[in-house]
């Protein structure tokens, strides 16, 4: 049984943020949730495309929904592990298969696509191609576990809430900087379709990451949207109706 999160570390400990697989048509999307967040902030997507018919799944990433000491005794393979296998499953019992995530979840989504070039497209929901200052957690790791956000505030702003932690693992997040330099290497590789969603008010990561990382990928079919009224978290921001809507149209696109 997963130990319950202590709730000073953790934000919204009420909400349900565990994995789900909620079965639909032969469709399927795989939702990758970010750095230290659950999947309730996949849900609101999730949900929308389960109503459309849509089988959508999602994983807790490991060392995620527990604690931040448990996020930083994982490592990126972890998270690239445990998200390939709700994606096998998915590919399983659907058709046409679509991989998504947020954030760090959009980083993994980059290398599950370079894994399984059957994925008929990649959403990547304000990757973390670039995180101001990430570098440091190589040295601050050594002496410091966790340490104090300074953006959390956005999250009581969001019209749809977040689940995770208040701190950063610096451990782990020395592991998010390994996986980005795989993503830096893996993504010219990638040949499916190609939908971005990136916020302009982003105080988490590098809003220009996206940019780069859209210049990086190797497909010919892409396409990079700007968000005026969204923060970090696009997929339970202001503009979630626009992502949504630009999500599904883009799934059928690719499946006509």
């Amino acid at each position: 049984m997963r130990p319950s999160p202590a709730t000073h570390w953790f934000i919204n400990p009420h909400l349900n943020g565990r994995s789900f697989f909620w079965p639909g048509g032969e469709i399927g999307v795989l939702l990758i949730h970010g750095f230290t967040a659950t999947t309730v902030e996949v849900q609101p997507l999730a949900r929308f495309l389960h109503q459309q018919g849509i089988t959508v799944a999602a994983p807790l990433l490991p060392g995620h929904g527990t604690n931040p000491f448990e996020t930083n005794r994982t490592r990126w393979s972890d998270w690239l592990s445990s998200a390939a296998s709700t994606l096998q499953s998915l590919s399983q019992a659907c058709r046409y298969v679509f991989i998504g995530g947020e954030s760090m979840g959009g980083l993994l989504a980059v290398l599950l696509a370079r894994q399984y070039p059957g994925a008929r497209g990649l959403l990547l929901y304000a990757p973390a191609y670039h995180v101001p200052g990430l570098w440091r957690t190589r040295w601050l790791s050594l002496i410091v576990r966790v340490f104090p956000k300074t953006y959390t505030k956005d999250q009581e702003e969001e019209p749809y809430p977040w689940q995770g932690y208040g701190v950063v693992p610096l451990r782990a997040a020395a592991q998010l900087l390994k996986l980005q330099q795989m993503v830096r290497r893996e993504a010219p590789h990638i040949t499916q379709p190609v939908l971005i969603f990136q916020g302009r008010l982003d105080r988490t990561i590098d809003p220009a990451g996206a940019e780069s990382l859209y210049h990086s990928l190797g497909s010919s079919q892409k396409r990079l949207i700007w968000l005026e009224n969204s923060r970090h978290c696009v997929l339970i921001d202001h503009d979630f109706d626009r992502v949504a809507h630009l999500t599904l149209e883009f799934i059928r696109q690719h499946t006509l």
